[in-house]
């Protein structure tokens, strides 16, 4: 393409200041050619404010031009609803390949683009989150958190409050869960980017609201939900797998839940089994505390890794852990640690950290799934005492 060519002459393309403000409102100052959304207002490289918007026509300038058309190229010339606000590299492309760009194509694209930013700019002030990313290694994964995507997940019903998150992991981390270490320095680092990120901000409330996005093993995401706690104001994300992406999905039936309480008390261990992602037999807990522990169970009447599609069945999920963790601690008294064995969902997992109540519920431990040790293995613990003096 040739960005050297002439244009036809302004005083032949003269538009009107009023078409030109209407078009650069209904664009939000963006390219409005599908996949390039260029901010025009500013030099990608040097960030100075410069013009970069050229006014297209989608039916032709002139009959003789790329979509002329000989009854409607003059009428339509300075019509908003036949032009489009583009970056030079984008006119170029569309006037030189036009054959590939016809006319229903871009209005297409325009429409699309203009709705777009119709739907992001109606959203009202007071429904801006600040994100906050969390990510540990999973097994041999990282976690695959992305700003952008996060972002994207939370329209229209919100929007980011800054252009960077509250970022709480530890980057390239060499530790797994394998690693005799990994629990202590996951927990600490953790613990200390909270201290350090978001707790300050809140403190001065700088933070009306987050938006959290976390992708990590079970027993961290339910500490990152203990720090958090449910006094601060937060809309956890679920990371689907079909399609992949964070948005919640609308309104749906709720998928049912079982409660199932022990039929006898022993004395000796207590354990609390989260199946909602996944199975989890009773054996596997007898395998690692011994005969004679007092099994609760809350279960998804069929555990799925997809099972968690919407804010309606998480709301759900909380109120049955908060109502458990009550009968629990009226059953075993409020000196009992409780051993908790998760499957779940990764939005779960943080929900029930916050569900947490630091001054009122008892001792907990968090085990983990470890493959390569042959079962659950104790993870972390939840001691409510020293989290309710940090969040004093």
């Amino acid at each position: 393409m040739n960005r050297n060519k002439r244009r036809p002459p302004e005083k032949n393309r003269h538009m009107p200041v009023a078409v030109r403000c209407f078009l650069w409102g209904r664009s939000a100052g963006r390219c409005e050619f599908s996949g390039c959304n260029r901010l025009l207002c500013q030099h990608p490289e040097t960030k100075q404010m410069v013009n970069l918007a050229e006014v297209a026509h989608i039916v032709g300038f002139s009959k003789d031009g790329p979509r002329g058309e000989a009854e409607l190229s003059a009428e339509l010339v300075k019509d908003p609803a036949n032009l489009m606000l583009l970056c030079g590299l984008c006119h170029d492309t569309i006037d030189d390949r036009k054959d590939d760009y016809p006319v229903a194509r871009l209005t297409t694209m325009k429409r699309a683009h203009e709705r777009r930013i119709e739907t992001v700019t109606s959203i009202s002030e007071d429904r801006k989150r600040h994100i906050v990313l969390y990510g540990a290694n999973v097994g041999e994964q990282s976690s695959p958190l992305s700003y952008l995507a996060a972002a994207s997940a939370m329209f229209p019903e919100a929007y980011p409050a800054e252009t960077t998150p509250i970022d709480l992991e530890m980057k390239n981390s060499a530790f797994r869960d394998r690693d005799a270490t990994f629990w202590e320095i996951e927990r600490l680092n953790l613990v200390r980017l909270v201290d350090q990120r978001l707790r300050p901000r809140l403190a001065a409330k700088e933070i009306a609201q987050l938006a959290v996005f976390a992708i990590a093993p079970q027993p961290l995401l339910m500490l990152l939900g203990c720090l958090l706690s449910d006094i601060t104001d937060a809309v956890v994300h679920q990371l689907h797998r079909e399609p992949r992406d964070w948005r919640w999905r609308r309104r749906r039936e709720v998928k049912p839940f079982k409660v199932a309480a022990p039929t006898t008390v022993t004395g000796g261990h207590v354990a609390l089994v989260l199946a909602v992602s996944a199975t989890v037999t009773d054996q596997r807990v007898v395998d690692v505390l011994g005969a004679g522990v007092a099994i609760w169970r809350l279960d998804a009447e069929a555990p799925d890794k997809d099972f968690l599609r919407s804010r309606d069945q998480l709301e759900v999920f909380r109120r049955l852990v908060r109502e458990t963790l009550d009968r629990i601690k009226a059953r075993h008294g409020e000196q009992a640690t409780l051993h908790v064995f998760p499957a779940l969902p990764v939005a779960a997992a943080v929900e029930f950290g916050r569900v947490i109540s630091p001054k009122a519920d008892i001792h907990m431990v968090i085990h983990d799934q470890n493959t390569a040790a042959g079962g659950f293995v104790r993870a972390i613990e939840l001691n409510t005492t020293r989290t309710a003096a940090r969040l004093a």
